[in-house]
């Protein structure tokens, strides 16, 4: 008796901590995330945008470094061009999250692929690392390479952890949809 009148407050949404309240704040929490990951997209494209003329001004106080402008700048917008990717992977990975399809296979691979674009700015940092060991002695540029690479790596295993558990997730949810 007692336990047919909890579930049916439970049901009718009535207690503390129901479902509806949950839901409620997850949607909330989401829309937070989302406006986030809009304003990082957007600090991500000026940032790209004002590399031109950053590396204008670089050429003309440095003209003996004037020739690596050019590559430079391509390097620095293939990096951002994983940044951008990578907020889309998260910005997809969010979406299927608010429509409730957390824990399923298309949300492992997403949680994947965002560890592999993770990765992906590691050989231009490598060559940018190279190139400017080449052309300017005791750059502090590589000393902020090898921190990019180091954050890659460490973003990587985090995103490659939770495909982990988000796969051991959907692997449990179907032997319970198999058992029932």
């Amino acid at each position: 008796s007692i336990i047919f009148k909890i579930n049916l407050a439970h049901q009718n949404n009535n207690i503390p901590g129901s479902d509806k309240e949950f839901m409620m704040k997850s949607k909330v929490m989401s829309s937070i995330v989302m406006f986030g990951l809009c304003v990082a997209a957007v600090v991500v494209v000026l940032i790209g945008a004002y590399l031109v003329p950053l590396s204008h001004q670089t050429a003309e106080t440095n003209p003996t470094i004037a020739h690596m402008r050019v590559p430079v700048l391509i390097m620095g917008w293939l990096i951002l061009a994983c940044v951008i990717a990578l907020l889309v992977a998260a910005f997809l990975l969010l979406l299927r999250i608010n429509k409730g399809n957390i824990f399923e296979q298309k949300s492992v691979n997403l949680l994947k692929s965002m560890a592999v674009i993770s990765l992906a700015p590691i050989p231009v940092l490598a060559t940018l690392f190279f190139y400017t060991s080449a052309n300017v002695d005791g750059s502090i540029t590589n000393f902020w390479v090898v921190v990019g690479v180091m954050a890659s790596v460490i973003v990587s295993i985090f995103f490659f952890l939770l495909a982990s558990l988000f796969q051991k997730a959907v692997d449990y949810k179907n032997e319970n949809e198999l058992t029932i």
